[in-house]
């Protein structure tokens, strides 16, 4: 579903294309951006245990996983530890 980021008093929201309507300042998703988000959503949430069995597309998953070229959690901990914490 194609669906629109928009900030209403501060608060940045993720409507429903269908269901409003375009304001200026939206920022628009069509279905394909959307898909890819909830993909990336899922294997985030899954990795945090936040979810055991996330709805993923494997096959957006697979072709997202051959982009990675560095791991977060160690570029965090080289961040943080520049800024002279712990990291």
């Amino acid at each position: 579903m194609a669906i629109r980021i928009r900030e209403i008093n501060g608060i940045t929201v993720a409507l429903c294309a269908v269901e409003s309507d375009e304001r200026p300042g939206d920022i628009y998703l069509d279905d394909a951006a959307h898909h890819a988000l909830t993909t990336k959503f899922g294997l985030d949430w899954q990795s945090m245990g936040f979810i055991e069995n996330p709805p993923i597309d494997f096959r957006v998953a697979k072709e997202m996983k051959k982009q990675k070229i560095r791991d977060a959690e160690a570029e965090h901990g080289k961040w943080a530890r520049s800024k002279g914490g712990k990291g």
